[in-house]
């Protein structure tokens, strides 16, 4: 939605990259669909609030780069009855400063209200409740996102340590062409995000979407009761069918080609005679 996770998913094929601005975040995202199913996302985030390296002499005045891969499949479609369900993982193999999971569910309903509901794990705990699988392990009830150089997958935090509640509500205005509003209780806990802990006065977010066209998308957002959220989202359907990519039409069969061969040259004969007529 606006921080939270949602189950929804684009078209199979569909490539999409997404640019937004929430202080002390720059964050630039390319999404891919290989299969409607599946999201595949890549992510680059430039955090202002912290330098480069512990070192303030050689950082300079360079912020501190992130980057980090998400994941999320769709475990149940959305139908008449039941919601649509999905499971996901954020900052995989990173450095953790940003690592989650989460199990989110999206119903749509009077064809303009998409309510979502999820729980979350990592840095989605900020609703807290008890971690529900602890009670078929207790070695989900700990957990260490620390990883100093990032680039490997600490299976043992999946899913681990505290557990949090996030929803929301995206309402879609009949009378202006896609554009929606969304309302979110922000699962994200700001106090153990990234380096330096943000300051949070409301657990509320508020945002737009305004439809410039199609493909492209532009954002407006209030977070965390205190911060201005913007951006923009671009996608493309690239698993459609194209005129380059078809093939040429082929040619009807007939039965007796010979027929049809006497018969036009019959008729071509005829023609060229009564031209001289």
């Amino acid at each position: 939605m606006i921080q939270n996770p949602t189950a929804r998913f684009l078209e199979n094929g569909a490539l999409g990259i997404s640019w937004s601005h929430n202080e002390p975040y720059l964050r630039g995202s390319i999404i891919a669909y290989p299969f409607d199913w599946l999201e595949a996302s890549f992510q680059y985030t430039d955090i202002n609030n912290a330098l480069y390296s512990q070192v303030e002499a050689f950082s300079g005045s360079q912020s501190l780069k992130d980057k980090s891969f998400d994941a999320k499949i769709r475990i149940l479609k959305e139908s008449y009855l039941l919601p649509q369900i999905a499971i996901g993982i954020r900052d995989i193999g990173g450095t953790g400063l940003f690592s989650s999971e989460y199990l989110v569910m999206n119903k749509m309903l009077a064809d303009f209200f998409d309510i979502s509901l999820g729980l979350g794990w990592g840095k989605l705990n900020n609703n807290s409740l008890t971690n529900p699988l602890g009670y078929l392990s207790e070695s989900f009830n700990e957990r260490n996102d620390s990883s100093e150089f990032g680039g490997t997958l600490n299976i043992g935090n999946l899913f681990s340590g505290e557990a949090g509640y996030f929803g929301g509500v995206e309402i879609f205005l009949p009378r202006y062409d896609g554009v929606s509003i969304k309302i979110e209780l922000d699962g994200i806990n700001y106090s153990e995000e990234a380096i330096v802990p943000l300051r949070q006065e409301s657990k509320i977010n508020i945002g737009i979407n305004y439809p410039v066209s199609n493909n492209l998308n532009l954002k407006l957002g209030y977070t965390r009761g205190n911060t201005i959220n913007f951006g923009f989202s671009y996608d493309l359907s690239l698993g459609q069918k194209n005129s380059l990519g078809q093939k040429k039409q082929q040619k009807a069969k007939f039965d007796r080609p010979d027929l049809i061969k006497r018969v036009t040259s019959r008729s071509t004969e005829n023609l060229y005679k009564a031209s001289f007529l």
